[in-house]
This record gives structure tokens, sequence and C-alpha cells, in this order.
């Protein structure tokens, strides 16, 4: 019996969820969230980390994905000056903050923050790809994906390739241009068939810390206006904040350098509306060591993770031929 495209779809997503390394690498994470704008300049990455600051703050643990690979931000935004390094001969280490938060990007393993990334199309998809199948995240309750702006290769080959995204997250600005091009994010979202979370409006007013009056530099509830319009939630306004962009060249979330800020409010105000409004969801506890076959050797395994008795793995004897180093299990 031939099948329709929609049958066909879904016996693919169906193969993707049992059996695809990318569910295998993601099986301990609770909720995945793709952060998605239409334009570039809306603070969408500031945006990611800050809403991750607010949820780990509020005792979540999280990782943040940087899709972004010609510009990836992440690292610079978290702080973060070492490198992420191979476990083994095939999973990679999300690099850990000060704070707590995961994160993995391609400029924790680019040659120079001023090597530009060229690539083109089918090249930027598989490198998504294959990141997500061997970043070792272990248990998280979130994983938000930080995606370049637009609806190019990077947004689509996340959209697609993550079987059991919960959703997308949509960030904006109060100007007519940008609402009008986040309205075309949205509707690609829902094509792809990602449900839409809801809408966050960046740099909606300042407040002056002054004397109190609040102006709108751009507009005024044109996000508001704009989820309404498109049947999505609308999760919380940032106001523009001076200490905002002094967090962000700091490399520490406002949400940890200066928690009794307007903005770091905001964004814990989010990150409590998504955590409450996200249905309940169980996914299997991270196992305290993982096994996965050596490249080369039909019999040698790699033992995973952390903390107690130190392991070496002799490769001689399954002519490996590949470098070890030495591994921690639990």
């Amino acid at each position: 019996m031939e099948l329709t495209r929609n049958e066909f779809a879904e016996r693919q997503k169906a193969q993707l969820v049992q059996e695809g390394a990318i569910f295998e690498a993601l099986k301990y994470i609770k909720y995945k969230i793709a952060i998605l704008s239409g334009k570039g300049g809306v603070g969408k990455t500031a945006a990611t980390v800050n809403l991750a600051a607010a949820l780990q703050s509020s005792g979540q643990r999280v990782g943040i994905f940087d899709a972004d690979l010609h510009g990836p931000s992440v690292p610079k935004m978290l702080g973060i000056k070492k490198e992420a390094k191979l476990d083994g001969a095939f999973w990679l280490e999300p690099v850990v903050t000060d704070f707590g938060i995961k994160a993995l990007s391609v400029a924790l393993f680019w040659p120079g923050d001023m090597t530009p990334v060229m690539w083109r199309g089918q090249a930027k998809s598989r490198t998504i790809r294959q990141l997500l199948s061997a970043a070792k995240w272990g248990g998280l309750d979130y994983l938000l994906v930080d995606l370049p702006p637009g609806t190019g290769d990077e947004p689509i080959a996340i959209l697609k390739s993550i079987p059991d995204l919960d959703g997308v997250i949509i960030v904006t600005t109060p100007q007519e241009v940008s609402a009008m091009v986040c309205s075309k994010a949205i509707n690609a979202a829902v094509t792809l068939g990602a449900n839409v979370l809801g809408l966050i409006e960046n740099m909606s007013c300042y407040v002056c810390r002054t004397c109190g009056d609040v102006e709108y530099l751009f507009g005024r509830d044109k996000g508001k206006e704009l989820a309404k319009m498109m049947e999505i939630p609308f999760l919380g306004s940032i106001p523009i904040d001076p200490l905002f962009s002094e967090a962000a060249d700091t490399g520490v979330p406002i949400v940890n350098l200066y928690p009794e800020s307007i903005t770091a409010r905001a964004f814990s105000q989010i990150a409590h509306k998504l955590n409450s409004e996200l249905p309940p969801k169980d996914v299997p506890d991270a196992p305290f060591s993982e096994s996965s076959p050596c490249p080369g050797s039909g019999v040698h395994h790699h033992h995973h993770d952390h903390q107690h008795d130190i392991h070496h793995h002799d490769c001689e004897k399954s002519g490996c031929g590949h470098e070890h180093d030495l591994h921690v299990q639990k």
C-alpha cells in the first residue's frame, strides 16, 4: 500500500524516535526548546543565555546548544574561555560554566575568535546533526538551542533533526519590521511541525533608573499584538537596560550578575511561566556510566561520566590505535 506524504512523515519520525543517534544522545533531557527569530539584532542569543540562567537559578539543570555556525556568541556571553573536549573517540563533552550551565558551540573548538566559518548548505546541516548526536549532555531538565536568525539551513536542520523537540520560542523587538519578519519565522516553525511555545519581546521599553519614567522607544505592545494575531502565547517583555549590555560583555548573564535588576526579574518571570505551563514529562535517568564502541574495534568500549574511580582504558589488545585520556567513572 502506498503511503501518503503525512503517513510517510509520521513513520519517518517514529523511526527517528526509536532508532536515531540524535535521539539516543538527547534521551536523558526532559525539555528541548529552540530559540528562533525572524531577523538578526533582536537580542536572541542574550535572551537564550539569560533564560537559561533564570531556569538554572530556579533549580533546573540546563544546557545550551549554539547552532549558529557563522556567528556563534554563546561562549562569549557565558564567559567561556576553554575548549570543548573529546571524550574517547566520539563523544564531545559540553563545557560547564561557573554557574552550572552546560554549553556546546563550534566556537569552543574553532581555531581563533576571528576565524570565519564559511560552510554552505548541506555541510552546515550535517555539522549540526553530527554535533547533536555526539554531545554528551547527560541528564538535563532543559536544552535550549540558540538558532541563527531567519529560516535557513540551521533552523531547518534543528527543527527536522530533533524528533521530540518540545517547541520553539520566538524573540522579537517592537519595531514593525521585526514583527513582520518574525511572523514568517512563526509560520516556518508551524510549517515544519514545531509547537510554538510563545513569544518574547526584547527591548520593549526603557525605564529611567532615576525617576522611573517609562519610554517606549520602538513602539508599544507590538509583541503582544503579534502574539495575539498569530494565536500564540505571549511569554513576556524584556526592557532596554544598560546593565544587560554590560553583563553580556562581561561574560556573566545579567540574571547572575545583577539578580535584582528589572531585566533579571523579567527573565525570572518568563522562566517561571515557561516551567509552569509545559506539560509534565518523564524521561529516563541518565546512567552512572555509558559504553559505546570505539571506531576501529568491534570489542573495545569507552566508559563515560565522571566522579570516583579512575579507569585507564587499554586499546592495544583490540587494535584500536586511538589515543585515550584517563576517564573517571561513577
